[in-house]
C-alpha cells in the first residue's frame, strides 16, 4: 500500500504538483464556486466496474490519431454520471459528482485536510488487483473513488496533498 506521510514544513514534498495540475485545479475550483485556492485535482470514477469499462476505453482512445480526442469527448459525455471530481484546496478536500466537460455538480463530501485522510491503493493481493486498484482513493469515512490506472499521477497528487495538514 502506498502511503504519503506529510513532510516536515521545512522540506519539499515528495511529489511536486505540476503547474498544469494546479491551473486545472484552480479552473475546476472556480467552476465549483469555491473561494479557496486549489492545490490539486483528480477526475475519478464512482466504482471499479465503471473504471474498467469507461476508464480504460477513455485512456486508450486518446492514442487514436485524428479522431481520438473526439471519441474521448463522446465517451465522457456518455459516462459523466459515473465520474467524480476530487479537488484539494488549501484547507479542504471536496468530492463532487461530475457534469459533462468536467463541471462540478452536486457536492458529495467535504473533508478537512490532515494526516490519514486518504489512502491510495488497495490491500488486495495479486498483480491484477494491484494494477487496477493503484488509483483507488479511500477516504477516512469509507468513501472510495477510482482513478484510471494509466494516468495515475493526479491521484497521487490528491493523496499526498490531502494528507498534509491545512496551511503547510
Amino acid at each position: 500500500m502506498d502511503a504519503y506521510p506529510y513532510p516536515p514544513a521545512d522540506q519539499p514534498r515528495p511529489l511536486a504538483v505540476t503547474r498544469y495540475n494546479q491551473r486545472m485545479a484552480s479552473r475546476v475550483a472556480r467552476r465549483a464556486h469555491l473561494d479557496e485556492p486549489a492545490v490539486a485535482v483528480a477526475f475519478t470514477f464512482n466504482n471499479l466496474l465503471t473504471l474498467v469499462v469507461f476508464g480504460v476505453v477513455e485512456d486508450l482512445v486518446r492514442f487514436i490519431p485524428t479522431v481520438g480526442a473526439l471519441a474521448d469527448v463522446a465517451i465522457s459525455l456518455l459516462s459523466f454520471y459515473f465520474h467524480r471530481i476530487v479537488i484539494v484546496t488549501d484547507s479542504h478536500v471536496y468530492v463532487y459528482r461530475d457534469l459533462p466537460l468536467h463541471f462540478p455538480g452536486k457536492r458529495l463530501a467535504t473533508y478537512d485536510r490532515g494526516p490519514g485522510l486518504v489512502r491510495i491503493g488497495s490491500d488486495r493481493q495479486g498483480w491484477w488487483s494491484h494494477l487496477i486498484r493503484r488509483g483507488q482513493l479511500t477516504f477516512r469515512d469509507g468513501t472510495v473513488v477510482y482513478h484510471g490506472f494509466v494516468w495515475i499521477r493526479r491521484a497521487q497528487y490528491v493523496a499526498q496533498e490531502a494528507n498534509i495538514p491545512a496551511g503547510r
